[in-house]
């Protein structure tokens, strides 16, 4: 079922869509290449299913323009675009079977029978369902429903995916292993993937690249990894997973280096970005797992003292807020294992992170 033809170049221009006095995609342009597994990540209301619609045809925007392959696509409707869509509500039909639901869009597009017979077979064994073909919707659980869902939108071969919260309206554990088989089937079906979503864990798991909204724009892009190790904004660095922020002003300079003075003492960063000037204020996101409890002989480049606020227990970890006085609150991810067991509330210690975990981030 993999083709090269079948995949193809988007180029998302400019495009603007306003509802009354509200702009839910302002001025937004991307590029999405072929074969590329791309999550739009982002909070309610930031404009990620407006613009997944767009790119569909069910949305017109007021302005802009979608190419693909070069070709504008604007004036198609959604039906002469050949892009597949899953939804969160799978949108299956009740009183067809599977083998029928599969079918519906190639006898739409008017295959020969035997050919419809060979492509739904293909469709069902992608998604390993072949052997419940002859069974309605409400006989199958709803993980196996997304999959009837996932091998209907694949089953014409379309030029790429579009996949509104496919996974939400299922259970966690559930949804981890349909998060898994969808990244098998994007491997093996090579298929542009565009992929809406507001669970953070889902779209670093998953994605090629993530696209990061708000408020109708487009705030930062790149892989996960780029994005989670390298945030531009604050916005970014606690949307895509969890920071302690620690803002301070700008004391010393040096090559590679500065330091930044707080109500807690100066602390040294390895600078990430453009070199900040001397007295400038700025902000250092530090991740959770990047703190550690400053025990004896320890030098972790940083400390600061505090006091244990809150705590919880997850199995493999702990995860503290400790109490650092004007600096605010600061989250620790501690492995349980070699925690020492439980930490007690109004628990004094230090907690400590290397000059180069931080980040220098943009107030955003």
């Amino acid at each position: 079922m993999k083709t090269e033809e079948t995949g193809r170049d988007l180029h998302i221009d400019r495009v603007c869509k306003q509802f009354g006095s509200f702009k839910a995609v302002d001025d937004l342009s991307l590029d999405i290449a072929q074969g590329e597994f791309l999550t739009l990540l982002g909070p309610s209301g930031s404009g990620k299913t407006t613009l997944l619609m767009m790119i569909a045809g069910f949305v017109q925007p007021n302005s802009g323009n979608i190419f693909l392959d070069n070709r504008p696509i604007i004036h198609l409707p959604p039906e002469a675009r050949n892009f597949g869509m899953v939804f969160q509500g799978y949108a299956l039909f009740p009183h067809m079977s599977v083998f029928e639901n599969v079918a519906f869009p190639l006898k739409v597009r008017k295959v020969p029978r035997e050919e419809i017979k060979r492509r739904v077979e293909a469709a069902l064994d992608l998604v390993q369902l072949r052997a419940k073909m002859d069974r309605l919707p409400r006989q199958l659980s709803g993980g196996q429903q997304q999959r009837v869902a996932l091998a209907r939108a694949m089953v014409f071969t379309p030029h790429l995916l579009l996949l509104d919260e496919p996974l939400s309206a299922l259970d966690k554990k559930l949804r981890a292993e349909l998060q898994d088989e969808l990244k098998r089937l994007h491997r093996k079906v090579g298929l542009t993937f565009i992929y809406v979503t507001h669970d953070q864990d889902e779209a670093l798991s998953m994605s090629d690249r993530i696209a990061i909204m708000r408020d109708g724009q487009l705030v930062q892009h790149g892989t996960p990894t780029d994005l989670y190790e390298r945030p531009r904004t604050t916005f970014v660095a606690d949307f895509l997973g969890k920071s302690n922020f620690i803002r301070g002003r700008v004391s010393a300079v040096c090559e590679g280096e500065f330091r930044f003075t707080t109500p807690q003492g100066e602390f040294l960063q390895k600078t990430n970005g453009p070199q900040p000037q001397l007295g400038a204020d700025v902000a250092i996101a530090v991740r959770p797992e990047k703190m550690s409890v400053v025990g004896a002989g320890d030098e972790p480049g940083n400390v600061i003292s505090g006091t244990v606020a809150e705590w919880n227990y997850f199995g493999s970890e702990f995860r503290l807020v400790v109490d650092a006085g004007e600096v605010g609150p600061i989250a620790v991810m501690l492995p349980a294992w070699r925690s020492g067991g439980a930490p007690e509330l109004g628990q004094r210690l230090k907690i400590g992170w290397e000059p180069r975990a931080g980040m220098q981030v943009m107030e955003a």
